[in-house]
């Protein structure tokens, strides 16, 4: 039990967890310090690593944190492909939206009920859509591998300074505008269409890969068609 100002505060893991959520999506930087965590619960710094053994520790359980809101994200009563659809894209904007945490824990395993549920969610939709036993896991993997690196990246952009976000947006008018035509044909014939890519349309076409090499696996029937 801590003390803030003069009264008690019974402080758990799950109390400590929302704080740093909070404090992660304000974009503070030092978000998972003893003192940020500290001020935002109205306690001495210490009691916070009475519950947990270290940084790294603390990381991991609002990482999984991120992984369980994305989960809670995706709508009841979707097909197997609307959902893997669903969860991808909460999880991208979830880490988006924690950017410290989310780029600090997108190359990690938190060990957690929310990757649980992430992944009991994903196989159970593999498994759903029919595909082979032996492909369910690689397919799996496939996804989580893809969406984490670029929902990773994604909230490492949201992480930097505006003044820095400016400037490479700036490039396709800028430095690539100005690069030799005869040096770099390519870059030159492309750049507009280069240019005109969004978030949106990079992570749709992630998805339809996704999608391209799920359709061309073997399956066994889909539950759905072996149902009828």
């Amino acid at each position: 039990m801590a003390v803030c100002k003069g009264r008690a505060v019974r402080l758990s893991p799950e109390l400590i967890v929302e704080a740093a959520v909070r404090i992660a999506a304000r974009a503070e930087p030092d978000g998972l310090t003893g003192r940020v965590l500290g001020e935002e619960l109205g306690v001495d710094r210490s009691a916070v690593w009475r519950h947990f053994a270290d940084r790294d520790t603390l990381l991991l359980a609002v990482g999984d944190r991120l992984l369980t809101m994305a989960v809670e994200q995706v709508p009841d009563g979707l097909g197997p492909r609307e959902v893997l659809q669903e969860l991808a894209r909460s999880l991208v904007e979830v880490f988006e939206a924690h950017p410290y945490v989310g780029a600090a824990v997108a190359c990690r395993t938190t060990r957690g009920p929310g990757e649980f549920a992430a992944m009991e969610m994903m196989l159970a939709a593999l498994e759903a859509i029919g595909l082979e036993e032996g492909s369910v896991a690689r397919y799996q993997r496939m996804l989580a591998d893809t969406v984490l690196a670029y929902a990773g990246m994604r909230a490492g952009y949201a992480a930097l300074p505006q003044e820095v976000r400016a400037a490479d947006e700036h490039a396709w008018a800028g430095a690539y505008a100005t690069i030799s035509a005869e040096r770099y044909p390519a870059i030159t014939a492309h750049l507009p269409h280069l240019a005109a890519q969004d978030d949106e349309a990079v992570f749709q076409t992630l998805m339809e890969a996704f999608w391209l090499a799920v359709d061309a696996t073997d399956r066994t029937t889909p539950k759905d068609d072996a149902d009828a």
